[in-house]
């Protein structure tokens, strides 16, 4: 990318680790950063579902009952996000819901009978990088949203 002058563009990137681990049947690892703002959480759920479209079309035509299945599993990736959010986002000076946390999540994929690749589960890993925020912010800033969920929570909960 750097020798053509243009960045990496998401699908590009997805769709090469994909065919990285069908191919040469290697691991392949995504990095997401950027600032506060940057999307990166919706990147990562762009490559989730980039990596589900690519698997649904290999699977057969139509996708079937195999991509019904992997698409499920991407969506329940997806929906634990807001959990994770809760625990390791707070209000900073810069961003109402500023992740201070870092997440890794890996793909576990199999191989099928027609020789591609199905997802078949996830495993993630969260890193407070914030565990004083727990006890004290700085002025204007605030602890982690579960806390106020928790507070905000009805009492029959």
């Amino acid at each position: 990318y750097e020798r053509l002058g243009v960045e990496p563009h998401i699908y590009e990137v997805s769709a090469s680790a994909y065919r990285g681990v069908l191919l040469e049947q290697e691991n392949q690892t995504i990095l997401v950063s950027g600032e506060s703002g940057a999307g990166k959480t919706e990147t990562v759920k762009i490559v989730l579902e980039h990596l589900a479209t690519l698997e649904a079309s290999s699977l057969s035509p139509g996708g079937g009952e195999l991509a019904v299945k992997s698409n499920e599993l991407v969506q329940k990736i997806i929906k634990s996000s807001p959990i994770f959010e809760a625990f390791g986002n707070a209000e900073t000076l810069r961003n109402h819901n500023s992740s201070r946390f870092g997440k890794s999540t890996r793909l576990h994929f199999e191989t099928l009978e027609n020789g591609m690749l199905g997802l078949c589960g996830s495993t993630c890993q969260t890193y407070l990088l914030e565990s004083n925020r727990v006890v004290s912010q700085a002025e204007n800033e605030r602890g982690f949203h579960i806390f106020y969920q928790f507070l905000a929570a009805p009492e029959n909960i």
